[in-house]
């Protein structure tokens, strides 16, 4: 007897292959150049040296962050890439990997950087003295990729500073490609004086005197404390849970959009993060209870602050203010020159004192 919902699973399967064509199916050769070959998988190599060879690139990549990492990413793909859409292009120089790029297909057909939607930096990760070259062959593999009629490229999250912004116009048109490049969102940033009194100095004097009486409150009467999450992998687990419990009580679409999308990828990844010292789950206790928890990812600038949650019955301490002083004052001392407050434009963010930072997409059209 037949199976249904295979046969939906196959037959939807040939419709998109017949829309868009034989260069979506998943079968993809291989492009060698300049001593580079680039591979185009649709599923996660299982291979642990995959895995490996991917952690050496972050390490040779001083731009890298943790949402280029293997563990975010392999989080990414098993909880957010639709069956069949992934495109990871990888790109070896003999048995060193010097770039990793992963891509999917959208429902319209257009090729464009994974779920960018949770990734708040996705800048090509591509090794620095192979940058020219590798995107030579990306741009010969990328043409293969777009044949036929939907020919668009998009790259999101893509910094100032990145590579790519300068180099690839020129390669881009030497390939058949148009490029187009625009500021479509920021990451706010802070720049960290050498002394938490003078960050607290540089604040309007209303949010300055309200800052410290909240701090001195909590401190003295509140027992204000933070703590950072170990390996243990039960710790991890129970820290999870309350981050995540908390970060649920955001009211409208941000709570909505912990549930259904941030929950599971948290879940599948960050453990792995916190083991390798990738991610920091942070918990600021008021009277030995939880009052509210942060997620940062270090940075050689300073630490990148992806999300945070709060107990919505211990708002009488302010824990938002005291636990967002709190980790600023850690990060001045140990050193930061920056403070990353990520994707989103709250009013908090400014009133702090920080100036954004663009964040590029890229569109490469096939002519």
């Amino acid at each position: 007897m037949s199976n249904p919902v295979q046969n939906l699973s196959s037959r939807l399967k040939d419709a998109w292959r017949n829309i868009f064509g034989d260069q979506f199916s998943g079968h993809f050769n291989p492009i060698e150049s300049e001593g580079l070959r680039a591979v185009c998988h649709t599923s996660l190599p299982a291979d642990p040296a995959f895995s490996a060879a991917w952690e050496s690139l972050l390490v040779a990549a001083p731009f890298a962050t943790a949402f280029h990492s293997p563990a975010w990413q392999t989080a990414v793909i098993a909880t957010m890439a639709k069956e069949g859409r992934l495109r990871l292009i990888a790109v070896w120089h003999a048995e060193e990997l010097v770039a990793v790029l992963p891509m999917s297909i959208r429902d319209d057909g257009l090729l464009e950087t994974l779920a960018p939607g949770v990734s708040d930096y996705l800048d090509p990760l591509i090794h620095p003295d192979h940058e020219a070259a590798v995107w030579r062959i990306l741009l010969k593999l990328l043409g293969t990729l777009r044949a036929g009629k939907w020919k668009n490229i998009t790259f999101h999250n893509v910094r100032d500073t990145a590579p790519c912004r300068t180099i690839l116009p020129e390669l881009a048109a030497a390939e058949g490609f148009a490029f187009e490049s625009t500021v479509y969102e920021s990451c706010p940033c802070l720049t960290l004086p050498k002394t938490f009194d003078e960050f607290l100095g540089t604040l309007d004097g209303h949010e300055r005197k309200e800052t410290r009486r909240k701090l001195n409150k909590a401190t003295t009467k509140g027992n204000a404390r933070l703590t950072r999450c170990g390996s243990d992998p039960d710790e991890i687990a129970a820290s999870l849970q309350i981050v995540l419990s908390m970060m649920e009580q955001a009211p409208g679409e941000k709570g909505e959009a912990v549930k259904r999308y941030l929950r599971p990828l948290l879940e599948k990844g960050a453990p792995a993060l916190i083991t390798q010292g990738k991610l920091w789950l942070t918990t600021l206790h008021i009277n030995d209870e939880p009052a509210a928890c942060t997620l940062q990812f270090p940075h050689r600038d300073g630490p990148e602050l992806y999300n945070c949650g709060f107990d919505a019955a211990k708002k009488e301490w302010s824990s938002g203010v005291v636990l967002t002083a709190m980790i600023i004052q850690r990060a001045i001392e140990s050193g930061a020159k920056t403070f990353d407050l990520l994707r989103g434009e709250e009013p908090y963010k400014y009133k702090l004192g920080a100036i954004n930072r663009p964040l590029w997409m890229i569109n490469l059209r096939k002519l």
